[in-house]
């Protein structure tokens, strides 16, 4: 039965804690990241410094263990021959083993008294040995201890001396080494050396690190507010490839696009404010007009409330358009159901045939059969209504409107023409931006604000759709909107 203690000295790690306290935004970031660094280091630091030295010493324990233990079991087994152990006797069995390189060897008989020592000072020879090892021994056991102290290994051993199947004594070993102790120490050092150098060029390397992290947070940060305070126009610039460099990029469009939402939010009001102005205005002038003459026609008062009616119609039918591009921006949609166009385009033509009689514009349809849409019942009549309604305002006299659907390539297309004197080029890409006209004199004559095409076109993006108005040369002008083909109806005949 073998025993062993193995002492070593232990390292603890320190641990980096931040005071409370008040710091700018960048010093706190700048902060937790170099103490994350820093932790890290002194973590790894550590091991470097512990670990090895204790695999060392733990390899050095083993190798004293192996080597004191063998030479105690051949002292053991020549001394196994006597019949008892004398101080003679030992003495001439250990002369002649002679075994050198150990500091110290102790025989003593079955009761513990010392019948060898070769130790120069504090000989024990002839008296009782009161050590722990020896006694652990004499009752049967091997036993080895070794420590790491005080700059030397200190190791004992002591194995029973067994003769005739009893225990005639025991041999004790006891070595001071210092030479290896040094090479340790001398490793140890090393490696300290070698730490603080590390530790400082990485101290040197977190504070750059964190420093530069810490500023390119500090920007996002500074653009997120001076963004918050209304400057769209501001960009953060783009440093390095990496996610804080993705996430600048991310910003700057944020903005980009904060900047032109903000752009058409105030182009929006304005115009929606001269807009609404104009009708109330006109209203206004001709309630004082009646109100500042004295005993008005009958005649002209009727004129004048005509016309106060035809501008609060006008009011009305611009109020109705906000409030669907309102509803169309906050995105409250009504649910959607599977609609034939066909039916959807002769209700309109119907309802249509009134202004188109007044205008002297005739107004055909051809539709096709089976050209079925997932959409909102209103909101599908007001795409088909404002193109036929546009189609008709915006007409010659004796013109001709002329709306038609069809299916094609898994899609629904319509399309609706008209015979007027059709749209300038220049003026193509703007004519489904809210509050632009084409002709604004004609189109206040015609009660438009400009706000239908831009319903449709986003009543269309709604319904997973596209809309453009093409105008060729010579006049005329026809609008295209294509919607995917409802799945009710995918599997039919086109």
């Amino acid at each position: 039965m073998k025993d062993v203690t193995l002492t070593a000295e232990t390292t603890q790690t320190p641990e980096a804690r931040q005071k409370p306290g008040r710091f700018f935004l960048a010093g706190r970031y700048q902060l937790k990241i170099a103490l994350s660094y820093i932790a890290i280091i002194i973590a790894m630091l550590v091991l470097f410094n512990s670990y090895p030295i204790l695999i060392s010493q733990s390899l050095i324990f083993r190798a004293k263990e192996n080597s004191l233990s063998t030479r105690a079991g051949l002292i053991a087994s020549s001394l196994a021959s006597l019949d008892i152990l004398t101080a003679k006797d030992a003495g001439q069995i250990m002369g002649i083993l002679n075994d050198q390189g150990v500091s110290r060897i102790v025989v003593t008989d079955a009761d513990g008294l010392a019948v060898y020592d070769n130790a120069v000072t504090e000989n024990t020879q002839g008296r009782y040995v009161l050590r722990p090892e020896i006694f652990r021994a004499l009752a049967g056991a091997d036993v080895f201890v070794s420590a790491y102290a005080e700059g030397a290994f200190e190791s004992r051993a002591a194995v029973p001396v067994m003769g005739r199947g009893r225990v005639l004594g025991a041999v004790y070993l006891y070595e001071y080494d210092a030479e290896q102790a040094r090479i340790l120490q001398a490793l140890q050092d090393n490696m300290t050396s070698i730490s603080v150098v590390l530790a400082s060029l990485v101290l040197v390397l977190s504070i750059v690190l964190s420093r530069a992290l810490a500023r390119r947070l500090s920007d996002l940060l500074r653009g997120i507010r001076l963004v918050r305070a209304g400057q769209y126009s501001h960009r953060v610039t783009r440093r390095g490839r990496d996610e804080l460099a993705s996430l600048a990029d991310e910003f700057n469009e944020l903005t980009g696009r904060l900047q032109k939402t903000e752009a058409a939010r105030r182009r929006f009001v304005a115009d929606a404010s001269h807009e609404l102005k104009t009708p109330l205005a006109s209203i206004r002038l001709l309630a004082d007009s009646i109100l500042q003459t004295e005993n008005i026609d009958t005649s002209i008062m009727r004129e004048f409330v005509t016309d106060i009616g035809d501008e609060s119609d006008r009011l009305t039918r611009l109020t109705e358009k906000l409030l669907a591009l309102t509803r169309l921006d906050a995105e409250v949609f009504e649910p959607t159901a599977t609609l034939d166009l066909k039916k959807v385009i002769v209700l309109a033509a119907h309802r249509l045939k009134p202004l188109a009689k007044q205008a002297g514009v005739s107004v055909e349809v051809s539709a096709d059969d089976g050209c079925l849409v997932e959409a909102g019942a209103d909101g599908l009549y007001q795409i088909v209504f404002n193109l036929m309604e546009n189609a008709v305002k915006y007409n010659r006299p004796e013109g001709t409107v002329r709306a038609l659907s069809f299916v094609r390539d898994g899609r629904v297309t319509l399309i609706v023409d008209n015979t007027g004197p059709g749209i300038a080029e220049e003026d193509l890409p703007r004519v489904f931006e809210r509050f632009y006209r084409v002709d604004k004199a004609r189109s206040r004559e015609a009660g438009g604000a400009g706000l239908g095409l831009s319903i449709v076109k986003d009543t269309v993006e709604r319904y997973g759709g596209d809309v453009r108005l093409e105008s060729p040369p010579g006049g005329s002008t026809r609008a295209v909107a294509s919607f995917p083909l409802s799945p009710k109806r995918q599997g039919g005949p086109a």
